[in-house]
């Protein structure tokens, strides 16, 4: 079995089935690959012979405190790596290592409640850092097996939504382990330096650095003075079948935050079948994002010691013998300890099991209680067999309201709905009528839910939100009460793919069909010739082309006069979606009047490539391995197949390279949809001499249509080129293209901000800019508006030909472009061509002679101009005639795409230039007082979500 297939094979929890089948089996190391969204399994296992499980990546385990070691148990051998006991060095576990935690292992030394001692020394610990990267899975083997991060240290646990960090226990592994098993190992411990109440010593002030306490399962001491205290990076997690029992009060949880700081990241974190809590917050202002807590034993959310951090999108599905979806606490042993736990928490699902019986604490969706205070907002709590709500102990009950006075925050709870056995758990003599309470709160109700397992119903998508994001930025808006959007289901959420056990596989959607072949263990799902129905590309899968798709039939050019034998299609392809091409006829057409809907996001880009790149044996330097992407609207454009039309008519239409059919109209506010988040790789097959595919082609696009965050990446053709229309971009990242990076022709009138080019050594122009070469008078008139562009050659062209220029202007376009910089092109920064052009340049007042204006522009390449003789303008006279514009020697530096490249951080000379104010010319552009498309080393837009780009 392929390394790939064992990390499948570990993913879906099936691994008991296939080893139950194997006799003196060989399984090797995991690799990393899509998750899919397994459907859960589990259960027993064993063969007859005996197998032998290598998870030893072939590049090693990594570096530092890692080794590779060998375990047997019954009739399995794991060859695995090792970490154990103090971790003294920084170490970096493998990507899709397996990794043994063998006894408690200490992350570094204590060093301390604060990073300085008062006379500036440092504290005396040992911090040190454990980077684990993505794919790679860790696990212990019983209850003492543990890992703690301790004061000073960090853990930069960084998966994929492909490719996520498993801790698990070693029955995992081995295939054997029970659907409803606990407890098998002990769990991830993090202390921090953030404030706590609850000390150790009677004498010290809660929240000073004096403050501080001994944690569960010998885990060393947390607690500090610094709320923004940084332990490191949790994402993309899951931590299962942990939790193991100390003693009758000493339990570890999945993940206990101890003390943990604000500075640490925390986001698509999965605790499952924890023996104890899932996650527990002692103390600490940790955030966090994306929980997902499932079949955990004791409570999936439990918090203590005055926490005071924020969390959005909770889901908690409670095993029938759990107690609470939430626990809080301010301090049980002392219910007025400051600092007091007073969180903020937005979107949360509750779901119970509806098994519990009688009036105790058990099964229940909230218990408050211990004088906490706190903010819940936007929340969904059904299905819990005691009650849904149960607030307790006087100091709760006292502080309900109360404002004013030192640590007397409000509990507050608004936009929540309650649907359980009994609603609320209330006692004679509670001064406080809980139900009262709860439903004078603005938007708050009891239901009869109408929930799709954890998705909301039409009961639940009524009930009003509150806007947490107008009450802290950190927020993101929503307009829906629950973890999870109205249009949200099992095959596409934020929780699919990633998570373990959660959802049942969807198999591949309706209107693709699966593939007998595999890649990497991935599933197939084809798609193929016209596509006549809304098609929904979800997580689970890999998508490849057959031939030339085409979504929907066009429409024709008229939206009110719709083509009647047109078809409009929606194509939707979800957060971290791979779709592939195996040649140059697999492209990808939008056909007019249909739309595309590319849902990437930061952490999960929707990904267009070539097979060779979902196979793994791309080479750096590959182009127009696959077509690309097309799409076609009815904007305006100039370039009519029918030589009596007016441009920008609905008469005048062309029809598109790589036979992509007919586009152009006359509605300049066309929405085709939008493209958010999306990398483009390895595309712009030549189909002829003439005609040959660019990575993204905008073929007569609409102003309505969202382009934000897309990046395309070694295209034999251009990267993008705009044919005409009025298509928007913003945040555009084009990597070593061979043709030219952003061209436009036909009449493109639209706007781009944020455009970073890093130009192939081969490449031509970074801009090659036209209106019509064939008829450079043609109306409408190219006149695009683009600020903040960083153009980055490589010095390597020789003569006087166009290639390897930054901007080429020509062909009587207009146009106007601010704040930009220019560099290393080796053979010029500049060059405008054409009499039509020239002609244009300061012409104004006749129709169409819009001006080309460049302002706030420095150059600094091998020749600045490219001048010819009996030009009609002296073209370095006219660009250091316009203002702010500059002949520089650059001082680019920082992070670069390309090893070796210059970087696209502006230095003291760019920093210096004048900026032009374009949102006062045009408020869609987003206010800017740098050039270039980077603002400094703390503007990182461009990293994270692209390709090849390395800090």
């Amino acid at each position: 079995m392929s390394k790939q297939e064992f990390r499948k094979f570990l993913l879906a929890s099936t691994a008991c089935v296939l080893l139950a089948a194997c006799s003196d089996t060989s399984i090797s190391s995991p690799g990393g690959n899509n998750v899919g969204t397994p459907p859960g399994g589990g259960g027993g296992g064993g063969g007859t012979g005996n197998v032998v499980i290598d998870l030893v990546p072939a590049g090693g385990c990594g570096t530092g405190s890692i080794r590779e070691t060998s375990v047997t148990h019954g009739t399995t051998t794991i060859n695995a790596c090792e970490i154990t006991g103090n971790i003294t060095s920084n170490t970096t576990i493998a990507a899709n290592a397996g990794v043994i935690v063998t006894g408690p292992v200490f992350v570094g030394l204590d060093d301390g409640a604060t990073a300085q001692k008062p006379n500036g020394e440092a504290a005396g610990g040992t911090p040190v850092t454990l980077t684990i990267n993505p794919g790679a899975t860790l696990f212990g083997a019983a209850g003492s097996d543990y890992i703690v991060v301790t004061r000073g240290s960090r853990i930069e646990a960084v998966g994929t939504a492909d490719s996520p960090i498993v801790m698990t226990s070693r029955s995992d592994i081995e295939g054997t382990v029970g659907a409803n098993e606990i407890g098998l190992w002990g769990g991830l411990v993090i202390n921090g330096r953030a404030p706590i109440n609850a000390c150790i010593d009677g004498t010290a002030v809660g929240g000073s650095a004096d403050c501080v306490k001994s944690g569960e399962g010998s885990s060393g001491l947390f607690g500090g003075d610094n709320p923004a205290d940084d332990s490191g990076t949790l994402r993309y997690l899951q931590v299962r079948f942990a939790g193991f029992k100390v003693n009758n009060e000493d339990e570890l949880n999945g993940i206990a935050f101890q003390g943990v700081g604000s500075g640490t990241e925390v986001d698509y974190v999965q605790v499952h079948n924890n023996a104890d809590d899932g996650v527990e917050m002692f103390g600490g202002a940790v955030d966090l994002r994306h929980l997902v807590l499932t079949g955990n034993s004791d409570d999936s959310m439990d918090y203590t010691d005055g926490w005071r951090g924020r969390a959005q999108y909770v889901l908690v599905r409670q095993s029938a013998d759990g107690d609470q979806g939430f626990e809080f606490d301010n301090r049980s042993s002392n219910n007025t300890l400051l600092p007091r736990s007073n969180p903020r928490i937005s979107n949360f699902t509750l779901v119970g099991q509806r098994g519990g019986t009688g009036s105790n604490d058990s099964d229940q969706g909230m218990l408050i209680r211990a004088g906490t205070a706190g903010e819940l907002y936007n929340g969904i709590v059904v299905d819990f067999g005691d009650n849904c709500l149960d607030i307790d102990d006087t100091e709760t009950f006292n502080r309900i309201g109360a404002t004013g006075a030192s640590g007397d925050e409000d509990l507050v709870m608004q936009s929540v709905a309650l649907d359980c056995v009994v609603n609320f758990s209330e006692t004679a003599g509670d001064p406080v009528d809980v139900s009262d309470w709860f439903l004078g709160q603005a938007n708050n109700a009891e239901i009869d839910n109408t929930m799709s397992d954890v998705f909301p119903g039409p009961i639940e998508l009524a009930v009003a939100t509150t806007d947490v994001n107008a009450l802290d930025p950190w927020f993101e808006p929503t307009t829906y009460i629950g973890a999870f959007s109205g249009s949200e289901n099992a095959a596409s959420n934020w929780a699919a793919g990633w998570t373990y056990n959660l959802f049942a596989d969807p198999g591949c959607p309706t209107g693709t069909t699966e593939s007998a072949e595999v890649i990497n263990n991935q599933r197939i799902c084809q798609i193929t010739g016209n596509v006549t129905a809304d098609l929904h590309l979800t997580r689970g899968s890999v998508y490849e082309l057959v031939g030339p798709v085409f979504v929907g039939v066009d429409r024709g050019p008229d939206a009110a006069s719709p083509a009647p034998s047109g078809i409009e299609v929606e194509l939707t392809i979800d957060p971290g979606v791979t779709v592939f091409g195996s040649a140059g006829s697999d492209y990808i057409v939008i056909a007019r009047g249909s739309s595309i809907r590319s849902n990437g996001t930061r952490t999960a880009p929707v990904v267009l490539t070539a097979r060779s790149d979902v196979e793994g044996t791309v080479g750096a330097t590959e182009i127009g391995l696959w077509g690309g992407l097309v799409i076609n609207g009815r904007a305006p454009i100039n370039a009519c197949i029918d030589g009596t039309a007016t441009g920008g008519t609905a008469d005048c239409q062309k029809s598109g390279e790589g036979s992509s059919g007919l586009f152009g109209g006359a509605d300049p506010t066309d929405d085709s949809g939008n493209i958010f988040y999306t990398q483009v790789r390895y595309a712009g097959f030549k189909v002829n001499n003439e005609d040959e595919l660019n990575g993204i082609a905008f073929q007569a696009v609409g102003s309505g249509t969202e382009v934000d965050y897309v990046q395309v990446h070694n295209n034999a053709d251009d990267g993008v080129e705009m044919f005409g229309g009025a298509v928007d971009l913003r945040h555009l990242v084009l990597t070593g293209n061979s043709d030219d990076s952003m061209d436009y022709t036909d009449g493109w009138v639209g706007r781009a901000q944020y455009v970073i080019i890093q130009q192939s050594d081969d490449g031509d122009q970074a801009f090659e800019f036209d209106n019509r070469s064939s008829n450079n008078t043609l109306l409408p008139r190219s006149n695009p508006r683009i600020s903040n562009f960083t153009l980055i050659g490589r010095r390597n062209g020789a003569g006087s030909n166009d290639s390897d220029e930054g901007m080429l202007i020509r062909a009587g376009t207009a146009g106007e472009f601010y704040n930009g910089i220019v560099v290393d092109f080796g053979n010029a920064c500049l060059n405008v061509d054409d009499a039509e052009t020239f002609d244009r340049i300061g012409a104004t007042g006749a129709a169409g002679d819009e001006d080309l204006i460049i302002q706030s522009t420095v150059l600094d390449c091998l020749t600045n101009f490219k001048e010819t003789a009996g030009d009609p303008v002296d073209l370095s006279t006219w660009f250091l005639g316009q203002a702010d514009n500059a002949e520089i020697t650059n001082s680019m530096s920082g992070f670069t795409f390309i090893p070796g490249s210059t970087g696209v951080v502006p230095g003291a000379t760019e920093l210096a230039v004048n900026t032009t104010d374009v949102n006062a010319l045009d408020s869609w552009f987003e206010p800017v007082t740098y050039i270039g498309a980077v603002e400094d080393s703390n503007d990182t837009w461009y990293q994270g979500w692209t390709f090849q780009v390395t800090p």
